[in-house]
């Protein structure tokens, strides 16, 4: 008994040293790609204005992005919980990533349909497009498309998004949880992995979307 008490204490003793080294070294690991990716962002977007709201230490942020030109750009940034040694195997299991979600609204380009790509085993995104899509959903044409980065199921007004979807999805390394574009909010969303390095592919395929289903003007010239 003594001798399982004592294994017990080491094993415990191990476990308490191993998650502070862990923690430090994912910490810092996590702030790295924080800092990168914001500079990425900005970089890229150029912001004139710009509003931060942290989630939490080591979470992420929600950020608000006015442009120049007028345009506005909202960002969810949020981090896999690596730096708890005991739960990270956990997330990995459940396939939490690093995840990125952009979303462009411009005044000078309108959405002339609606077209959504979410990846079918992303329960969780498929929820949020089907309650953003409201009333739609009845009405909108749907299909399943394979791609080597999974299967997708596609809400589409143009049967020929089909293939623009598919070409977006095939474009980047990355892998996308939900590609969108909303006629009634004049809005093009993206939701992907990011790693650092990889924010620029990840606002090419937005800028594409946005070229595709956008037509130039602007929403108030649309309603006139």
């Amino acid at each position: 008994m003594i001798l399982l008490d004592y294994l017990a204490v080491v094993l415990l003793s191990f476990l308490a040293v191993a998650s502070v080294v862990w923690y430090f070294r994912m910490r810092r690991k996590t702030l790295v790609l924080m800092k990168a990716v914001t500079e990425e962002l900005e970089k890229i977007f150029k912001p004139v204005d710009k509003t931060y709201v942290l989630l939490g230490y080591l979470v992420g942020y929600r950020a608000k992005y006015e442009l120049e030109s007028g345009d506005r750009v909202y960002v969810l940034f949020t981090t896999a919980p690596r730096h708890s040694i005991l739960y990270y195997p956990i997330a990995k299991a459940l396939k939490r990533t690093d995840r990125l979600e952009i979303a462009l609204e411009s005044l000078r380009r309108y959405v002339t349909r609606d077209v959504h790509a979410v990846l079918a085993r992303d329960s969780r995104s498929h929820a949020v497009l089907l309650r953003d899509l409201e009333s739609k959903r009845e009405v909108i044409s749907r299909r399943s498309i394979e791609t080597p980065k999974g299967e997708y199921v596609v809400y589409y007004e143009d049967s020929g998004d089909l293939e623009l979807v598919e070409r977006l999805l095939n474009a980047t390394e990355l892998r996308v949880y939900r590609l969108s574009a909303f006629a009634k909010n004049n809005l093009v969303e993206l939701a992907t992995e990011i790693r650092e390095g990889k924010v620029a592919d990840a606002v090419r395929i937005l800028r594409e979307l946005s070229r595709s289903v956008g037509r130039g003007g602007s929403p108030v010239s649309r309603a006139r």
